[in-house]
């Protein structure tokens, strides 16, 4: 067991309190945390006690918000006017926007049930129990309060449970102890039993109720489910007043019913809902729910989402690493969308200063012919407007980024490009020292895109953000091509520039460039990711005192450990990586009968 504080397990446990709206997996992953510590009684009597969970009271809710009754399962009338009793009444929730944001009602049930919660959490404990609530199974109680079958004498159904709830002891199945569960149930044997329950207002599930000049009159989500409740509460009622018992499996189906309402809100099971809401039915929580894939899956302006992929180790020393904890490879096409002003303005001065000083520009055909003309009037050409438009041409043609920038020339139909004047950075024997091809809108905005992002950090985010580690920040590489090399243009050095030669101009770039975002392997466990296709998003960082304040908390200890004192940055999977790529044996490599023996 590992040996933990007092405090610092109290904050873990509020963490797990923060990351999910069900109790009865916040109560499961509490349990499964003390039963990992190390605590004497006293500390666990402590935590036990500070950890109190509670279920409304909602008859007391009802009355002190004056909640009135919704009734009927048909929401619109035949000419599409909500009815008065129904799911979207206007004479329940009211009319203007205020009321039907805060106006809640209720479905009578016609029978007492068990809260969701509660159901849930004791059915985890104790399999039986869903056995009782839709009476497949007959069980008495012994005289310790246990259950047990009893075919012949036995009872079931729901009634049977809240007749005994005070005789039954909780019992739980698994070899590890559950004792906040058990607490929890416990504590509200007392409000464990609904005969109503409440309805959220309307402003948050509204229907549209028209589509051109046809009335819709179909409820989807929420409202199916809690017209469903509906449906089942008024049988059971029918029945009644028929002057029939209702069947267990009746009143099982509400309080399943019951229970897929609060999945929708708090849990996790959107298969169960399915049934339900129909194919592909979705909750609000959960990776595939609605405000995940709705809305905190979108994208602000001036940011992007992309999906996060491993890094390339393929290099002979630490320094030919382009990402290193301090910075992140951000796709070329993901930085010109997070600060596009700061790239136009970049690219802007790129031209001015290419442009300014001398009449006279050095320039090349398609063919590769150099020659010196007389550019006509590049301010103009070369405008603000001119950027955009190609900048907007990159981001959204992936077949075609390799385009060269042509030199408008007056008095002339032939057509020039601006020459590309890089060379290596590292000129070996059977290296030229310049590259002869043409420039490209490519080879601009990558220049511009490195010189306006080098004192700029970004924010790198994956959603739903439980705790705070679930965003760091980072300095930027730009990730251009998946080929690069090392060139100096314009007397500076850039370490990844794209590779591109005068034959790739006008093919086919749509494999070309790298489109995923990768940083230190160090991250992962503290956004709780994976390279299985998880995505984040990238915002970036404009203000200098912003930045300045981001780079000094990359060098604070809370960027390393958690409030709990646990470390938050794990190199265990650089480790793997780096031994994986350390030891692979490829198919060209060249190993003696020894080695062949040892790595069989």
């Amino acid at each position: 067991m590992v040996k933990m504080s007092y405090d610092a397990l109290l904050h873990e446990l509020n963490e797990y309190s923060n990351q999910s709206n069900d109790i009865s997996e916040i109560l499961e992953k509490s349990d499964d945390l003390l039963n990992s510590v190390s605590l004497n009684e006293a500390e666990y009597n402590r935590v036990t006690e500070r950890f109190n969970l509670e279920i409304l009271d909602v008859e007391k809710f009802i009355k002190i918000n004056n909640c009135k009754c919704v009734s009927n399962p048909r929401a619109f009338t035949s000419n599409g006017v909500p009815s008065a009793d129904g799911l979207l009444s206007n004479a329940i929730f009211g009319y203007t926007t205020q009321e039907r944001t805060g106006t809640f009602a209720y479905i009578d049930l016609h029978g007492w049930f068990l809260t969701p919660s509660y159901y849930k959490t004791w059915s985890k404990l104790d399999s039986r129990i869903k056995n009782i609530v839709f009476g497949v199974k007959y069980y008495s109680i012994d005289p310790k309060g246990e259950l047990y079958e009893d075919e012949e004498n036995g009872e079931t159904g729901i009634d049977f449970l809240r007749k005994n709830m005070s005789k039954i002891k909780f019992k739980y199945t698994s070899a590890e102890s559950k004792q906040l569960s058990i607490k929890y149930l416990e504590k509200n044997r007392d409000n464990a039993w609904i005969s109503k329950y409440i309805v959220i207002p309307p402003y948050y599930r509204d229907k549209n109720t028209s589509s051109g000049s046809r009335v819709v009159v179909g409820l989807d989500g929420v409202n199916k489910l809690y017209n469903n409740l509906i449906i089942a509460a008024n049988a059971l009622l029918a029945t009644q007043e028929y002057g029939y018992d209702a069947t267990d499996s009746n009143k099982g189906r509400v309080q399943d019913i019951v229970l897929q309402i609060y999945d929708y809100f708090c849990g996790n099971t959107n298969k169960t809902l399915e049934a339900s809401i129909g194919k592909g039915g979705r909750g609000l929580s959960g990776k595939m729910g609605i405000m995940r894939t709705s809305n905190l899956s979108k994208t602000a302006d001036y940011s992007s989402r992309l999906v996060i992929s491993a890094n390339d180790l393929k290099v002979d020393k630490p320094s030919d690493l382009m990402v290193t904890f301090d910075k992140s490879a951000v796709p070329l096409y993901a930085v010109i969308t997070q600060f596009k002003d700061f790239i136009m303005y970049q690219a802007r001065l790129f031209f001015e200063n290419e442009f300014t000083g001398s009449p006279v520009y050095p320039v090349v055909t398609k063919k590769g012919v150099k020659k010196s003309v007389v550019p006509d009037s590049p301010e103009i050409n070369f405008s603000d407007e001119r950027i955009k438009k190609e900048m907007d041409r990159f981001l959204h043609g992936y077949n075609n980024r390799f385009v060269p920038i042509e030199v408008p020339v007056e008095g002339t139909n032939e057509v020039y490009y601006m020459t590309y004047k890089g060379h290596y950075a590292n000129i070996g024997d059977n290296d030229e020292k310049e590259l002869n091809r043409r420039l490209t809108w490519c080879d601009v905005f990558f220049i511009a895109a490195v010189e306006a992002t080098r004192d700029k950090q970004i924010l790198i985010t994956r959603f739903p953000i439980d705790s705070f580690s679930n965003q760091f920040t980072t300095g930027i590489e730009v990730a251009s091509t998946k080929e690069t090399e090392e060139i100096v243009f314009n007397n500076v050095l850039y370490k990844w520039y794209p590779k591109i030669r005068e034959e790739d101009i006008g093919t086919d770039t749509s494999n070309s460039f790298v489109d995923t975002l990768r940083f230190s392997n160090t991250y992962l466990a503290g956004i709780g990711g994976d390279y299985d296709g998880d995505q984040v998003t990238c915002k970036g960082v404009y203000t200098r005192e912003a930045n300045e304040e981001l780079r000094t908390f990359m060098n604070n200890k809370q960027n390393f450990i958690t409030f709990g004192c646990k470390p938050l940055r794990e190199p265990g999977s650089d480790s793997l990586q780096s031994i994986y790529a350390l030891t692979k044996v490829l198919s060209t490599t060249k190993i003696t009968k020894s080695e062949a023996i040892q790595y069989k």
